[in-house]
């Protein structure tokens, strides 16, 4: 008796990883052992988990005042309600 193929949407399906993937479970593996020596180490851990936050926080304001000065002409900032610095960009007309 003639079985025709089956459909190629019951067939189980090549799971390809992305580097999402990927650095989610490097970051998996290398939890435990942190994980382990914050419980030995319960003050070291918590002043370098505030270390590790304060960078990833400083990073990600860096990073959106980098983005921002790329799309915005210029920017100012007021020191104290003193002085007042303004940072622009010279217009140049070559195409880089």
């Amino acid at each position: 008796m003639y079985r025709p193929p089956s459909d190629s949407r019951e067939r189980a399906r090549i799971e390809e990883y992305t580097w999402s993937d990927i650095l989610l479970s490097y970051a998996v593996v290398a939890a435990i052992p942190a994980a382990l020596w914050f419980v030995s180490q319960p003050l070291t851990g918590t002043v370098v988990l505030a270390g590790v936050a304060g960078l990833v926080v400083a990073a990600r304001r860096a990073y959106a005042l980098m983005r921002c000065f790329y799309d915005c002409p210029g920017m100012a900032f007021d020191l104290g309600g003193r002085a007042r610095i303004t940072v622009t960009q010279i217009p140049s007309d070559d195409s880089c």
